[in-house]
């Protein structure tokens, strides 16, 4: 089955303040620092499963632990498949050097597993905005509306799961916010079929890959083939070739837009999960560069470094 991930993405690159707040509640000396490319970034991840009374899903502390697996696989370059990049390809691949936990400290310094549950008649497209829509209006992300509040966005990463009801096969979108934008909306949601390497599954969405594409957008990335699908359209990494198509199921290599062979098995394309598999060095310089001085998830950084 084809997958279909809608993308509100806002832009975090060339803004001069933190997303989560004043960067002068940062150490000067820590606002000066750039964060070195072999530095390992570990982020504290909090999972808000919001289940679907009329249908519960299931979704057991196993699953959920086998997504955050796969994610330390992706971002580590630690994935087995990494066997299968074409040989034009295989210089590029990188290793981010970025790790997630689950959290064990809640907000209020309490002991916490990382994963929250609860029950109601909130789904998914509950919480995806459309242009002039509130944020109150978003029941997902607000507890006193049936969804669950995040937690600070300076401290984790916050993901929802919840029931997408198989509409459009849509199973995920990711919010990530720069100054002027609402932290309370800042993480990814999730079909809880698209999550994790436990069943059960959606077939195309089976590997965790889903999770592994949208926090690259919560890392700033864009799509491979940026913002159009038109050979000048750019997602602004310098080594992932222009793309003007985008790619669902199983493609095979190789595959050519805009005059060059496409990086269809980039985490940051759409083909089936078993198909994608690699980062560039490229798109590490970019990840990590959103923790740099001045930078939007800057304040999250400085916390997770002194904690």
């Amino acid at each position: 089955m084809k997958k279909k991930i809608t993308i509100v993405f806002f832009s975090l690159s060339c803004i001069l303040i933190s997303c989560s707040g004043d960067d002068s509640t940062i150490p000067e000396e820590d606002n000066n620092t750039s964060v070195g490319q072999d530095e390992i970034i570990t982020i504290p991840v909090v999972v808000h499963v919001v289940n679907y009374a009329p249908e519960p899903f299931e979704i057991s502390d196993d699953k959920i632990k086998s997504q955050i697996k796969v994610l330390n696989q992706d971002f580590r370059m630690k994935n087995e498949d990494l066997s299968k990049t074409p040989d034009e390809f295989k210089p590029f691949i990188a290793d981010i050097k970025i790790e997630f936990k689950l959290a064990t400290t809640s907000p209020e310094g309490q002991p916490t597993k990382g994963i929250i549950r609860t029950m109601g008649n909130v789904t998914g497209f509950d919480g995806k905005r459309d242009e002039g829509e509130s944020i109150e209006d978003l029941a997902l992300f607000f507890t006193d509306k049936g969804g669950q509040d995040a937690w600070p966005n300076d401290q984790y990463l916050n993901i929802w799961i919840a029931y997408f009801r198989d509409i459009d096969n849509q199973v995920a979108y990711a919010f990530s916010s720069a100054p002027g934008d609402d932290p309370r909306i800042d993480g990814i949601a999730i079909d809880p079929n698209a999550f994790g390497t436990l069943a059960p599954l959606q077939n195309g969405v089976h590997k965790g890959r889903t999770a592994t594409h949208e926090i690259g957008h919560w890392l700033g990335l864009k799509h491979t083939y940026g913002t159009a699908f038109n050979c000048s359209s750019s997602d602004d990494v310098k080594d992932t070739p222009q793309q003007s198509r985008i790619y669902y199921g199983k493609p095979k290599h190789p595959q050519t837009s805009c005059g060059s062979n496409d990086m269809f098995m980039n985490f940051m394309n759409h083909a089936d999960d078993d198909v994608m598999h690699m980062f560039t060095k490229g798109q590490k310089e970019k990840m990590r560069a959103i923790f740099n001085p001045g930078s939007p998830r800057r304040a999250l950084y400085i916390n997770i470094k002194n904690n």
